[in-house]
C-alpha cells in the first residue's frame, strides 16, 4: 500500500504547497473509480487438503509492499509456521497491475477475492476459510466480508497492520521527507472536495490510491457503520513503529466489540523491531498468528 499512496502523497505535497484552483471540468470520483482496470490475479495451485484438525483453508493476502516477484520471500515464515501446523495454505494476490499488488479497481479486486474463495470451498469442500491479510490486503479482505456477503464463508480474520479508521495519510508524506504540515492529508482532501477527482484524473495509480481515502465511494461503503461482521472472529495487531499507516493503532485498529487489538511491542516486549512491512516477516508474528486461529 505505501507505494501506491507514496505517488498520491507526492502529488498531494505539490498541491499543499502551491495555491490550487478548482479545475472547471474535473471528473467525478465516481468515473474515475470506474475507469480503472480490476487488474489480474495471481493464484496458487488448490493442491492441499483441510485436515481433521486444521479444517479451514488459510488464505493469506499480501499487502501492496513490493511486487508479485518477492511475495514468496516477503511470506515465507508466516506462510511456512502455518505449513508446519497442517494448514492448507493459500496465497492469493489480486488487483494485480504491472507486477503491484491491489493496484486496480479495489472493488473489482474484492470480487477476485469472492471468486478465489468460492473454487477453494468447492475443490476443498471446506465450508469457511481463514484469511491472515496485511495492510491492503487486509482491506480487500474486510470489504469481501462485509460487503459482497462473505460472513457465510470466512471464520477467522487475522489482519496485520491494516488500513481502518482513522488514518490521516502524513505516514506515506513522510516517506518521502515531508513531515510537519500544518493540516494532514486527508483533512486537505475532506475540505477541497474538487482534489481527490483532479488527482485521479492525473494517473490511475493515483486513482487506485484514492479508493483508500474518506472521500471515496469504496471507502465510504466500507467504513461506514460497524467493519467487524457477526459470525465471524476478528483479531488485529498493529506495531508502534508503524510509519505508513498512520498514526499507528489509530489507523489500523478496528475498536469494535469482538475484535482483539494487540500492539506487537505489547504482545512481545523485547523482540527485534519491526514496521509496517517487516511485522509480516517477524516469526513472533507467525507464531502469534497460529495461536489466533488454532486457539
Amino acid at each position: 500500500m505505501s507505494v501506491r499512496l507514496g505517488v498520491f502523497g507526492v502529488a498531494l505535497a505539490g498541491v499543499l504547497a502551491i495555491s490550487v484552483t478548482p479545475a472547471t471540468a474535473a471528473p467525478d470520483s465516481g468515473s474515475a473509480a470506474q475507469a480503472l482496470p480490476a487488474g489480474t490475479v495471481v493464484e496458487p495451485a488448490i493442491d492441499c487438503r483441510p485436515s481433521s484438525a486444521r479444517p479451514r483453508p488459510v488464505l493469506v493476502l499480501p499487502g501492496a509492499d513490493g511486487t508479485t516477484s518477492e511475495t514468496a520471500s516477503q511470506w515465507e515464515v508466516v506462510v511456512s509456521a502455518l505449513r508446519r501446523q497442517g494448514a492448507c495454505t493459500l496465497v492469493f494476490q489480486g488487483g494485480v497491475v504491472d507486477g503491484r499488488r491491489w493496484a486496480g479497481d479495489m472493488t473489482g479486486a474484492a470480487r477476485q477475492l469472492a471468486d478465489f474463495v468460492a473454487k477453494v470451498k468447492d475443490t476443498t469442500g471446506a465450508p469457511r476459510v481463514d484469511i491472515v491479510a496485511h495492510s491492503a490486503g487486509s482491506v480487500v479482505a474486510n470489504y469481501f466480508v462485509k460487503v459482497l456477503g462473505g460472513t457465510q464463508d470466512v471464520h477467522d480474520m487475522v489482519l496485520l497492520t491494516p488500513e481502518a479508521r482513522g488514518c490521516d495519510g502524513a505516514g506515506f508524506l513522510a516517506q518521502y521527507g515531508i513531515k510537519d504540515l500544518p493540516v494532514t492529508p486527508v483533512q486537505v482532501l475532506e475540505a477541497l472536495p474538487f482534489l481527490a477527482p483532479a488527482l485521479a484524473a492525473l494517473s490511475p495509480e493515483m486513482a487506485s490510491a484514492l479508493q483508500l481515502s474518506p472521500v471515496s465511494a469504496f471507502y465510504r461503503t466500507l467504513m461506514d457503520g460497524p467493519i467487524a461482521q457477526p459470525g465471524v472472529s476478528y483479531a488485529v495487531m498493529a506495531t508502534k513503529n508503524d510509519q505508513v499507516a498512520t498514526p499507528p493503532g489509530t489507523c489500523s485498529f478496528i475498536t469494535e466489540p469482538g475484535v482483539a487489538n494487540v500492539f506487537y511491542e505489547d504482545v512481545f516486549p523485547g523482540s527485534p523491531a519491526v514496521d509496517h512491512s517487516s511485522l509480516r516477516s517477524s516469526p513472533d508474528t507467525a507464531g502469534w498468528i497460529v495461536a489466533q486461529l488454532y486457539r
